[in-house]
């Protein structure tokens, strides 16, 4: 039979508390009684502490014999009677005296004098000691020969196993109780959590958790909470990734198409204006198919890196003059500032331009005419530093957590009608990383933004 988490919750906690109770309740019983019984034996043994000493004194006064005894015995009862001290209740208790052969000496009753007691019994006793501690009788009170002292003394035993199997039977109702309380508190939270896992393998990633504590289960319904919105987000970003794919692609596909059916249709060869139109959408989608190679061998981690050290202002210099035309076709103020004493950087050649090459065209396309877009290049005691500044529209707080990730479009700072495939930034993130490095976006929305990248510089160890 399949139990419910709340029904296991339930038991446990009852066999705890009953495992607890009989345990306790055992060591309970045990003490009790046994201090019950050291109580009683040391009353009685006090009790008849007078009787004992004037048994004892009879002993020795009479040559170390009991013969006689029983007569002495009445002759202290007789003065008992008669005396007036404040211990008259104690010493006219009655009590049972014996030789060490357990034989009977004196007895309340007259009868069973001259019986005797069974060795095994004589432990329990008073045992009467000489000087030398040697033993040379027993006094035991006449109580612990009446069976209705044993059975009082058994009845406050009953009455203490009685007293404890109600504790445990009602700490085990209050147990059951309070299970139930502490079951409903976990359940209920990872019976939501159920619930929603539910809703979102059905495609609904908006289901969120009530946070309920602080403990682990709070922690647990967070997490949830997040990590569908995390999916949630993706799965938008995916069904836009999807669009965006679509459209790029569509749009050279489609020139390519029509050119060459309306060349088809007329059965005119293509000018060389046609042919450099249709190059220009060929080197496009080949672009396209690049990036998307490049992201995706980056997020499966099989990117390879030929790393050496390189000079940068030697590096710079080879595609510095594809840069400066772009810049001036759009009539953007472009501007390099190497430091001169720069260090090298260590990196893949291949890699590190087309990180700069993407901050810089991501520049470039969002800023406006008469803009200014600055590189800065310069380094520290432990990195090689890559900044990218410009005064065009910048990003919203709401949009910069998301730059970097793949086909990402803020609805104003990158629209689709500004060129790019949405993958220059989340490849640039991708191939930093890759390198051990990190990337950050400092942006004003209307002001302009700041890339910076940072490379680790060369260390004998990463030979």
């Amino acid at each position: 039979m399949k139990l419910k988490l709340s029904a296991k919750i339930n038991i446990l906690i009852v066999c705890a508390v009953i495992l607890t109770g009989i345990i306790v309740g055992s060591l309970a019983i045990e003490a009790t009684t046994n201090s019950f019984d050291d109580f009683t034996r040391d009353l009685w043994q006090y009790r008849i502490s007078t009787q004992s000493k004037y048994y004892l004194d009879y002993y020795t006064s009479n040559g170390y014999s009991w013969e006689g005894v029983e007569n002495a015995a009445a002759n202290q009862q007789a003065y008992n009677n008669q005396s007036a001290q404040r211990f008259m209740d104690i010493t006219s208790i009655g009590v049972i005296l014996t030789d060490t052969e357990g034989e009977i000496l004196v007895h309340p009753e007259k009868g069973m004098v001259g019986g005797h007691i069974s060795q095994n019994l004589l432990p329990y006793g008073n045992a009467l000691k000489l000087g030398d501690d040697k033993v040379v009788g027993y006094i035991f009170p006449d109580a612990y020969f009446n069976s209705r002292f044993w059975y009082l003394e058994q009845s406050f035993s009953h009455r203490v196993l009685v007293a404890i199997i109600r504790g445990i039977v009602l700490t085990s109702i209050f147990a059951m109780l309070l299970g139930v309380a502490i079951s409903k508190m976990i359940v209920t939270p990872l019976k939501e959590l159920i619930s929603a896992i539910s809703q979102m393998s059905k495609g609904d990633f908006n289901e969120q958790l009530p946070v309920y504590s602080d403990d682990e289960l709070g922690e647990l319904s967070r997490s949830f909470n997040t990590m569908a919105e995390e999916i949630d987000n993706e799965t938008t970003i995916r069904q836009q990734m999807f669009a965006d794919i679509s459209h790029e692609l569509k749009t050279p596909l489609t020139v390519l198409a029509t050119k060459l059916e309306t060349s088809l249709e007329r059965n005119k060869p293509l000018d060389t204006v046609d042919v450099a139109a249709l190059y220009d959408e060929v080197i496009r989608l080949k672009s396209m198919v690049g990036e998307m190679q490049d992201l995706s061998r980056l997020e499966a981690k099989q990117t390879v890196l030929n790393k050496t050290l390189v000079d940068f202002k030697t590096f710079f210099s080879e595609f510095l003059v594809l840069i400066e035309a772009e810049a001036e076709d759009r009539k953007i103020d472009f501007q390099v500032n190497i430091a001169p004493a720069v260090a090298y950087c260590y990196a893949d050649p291949y890699r590190l331009k087309q990180i700069v090459l993407n901050l810089i065209n991501n520049a470039l396309r969002y800023t406006p005419e008469g803009g200014k877009v600055e590189l800065k290049v310069e380094s520290d005691e432990n990195n090689f530093i890559i900044m990218v500044k410009d005064n065009g529209m910048g990003i919203s707080p709401e949009d910069l957590p998301y730059i970097f990730q793949r086909f990402y479009r803020a609805e104003k700072s990158r629209e689709r009608s500004r060129g790019g495939s949405g993958l220059g930034l989340a490849i640039t993130k991708g191939f930093v990383e890759a390198h051990g490095g990190t990337i950050s976006v400092e942006s004003a929305l209307g002001k302009g933004s700041t890339f910076v990248v940072k490379l680790p510089l060369y260390r004998e160890e990463d030979e």
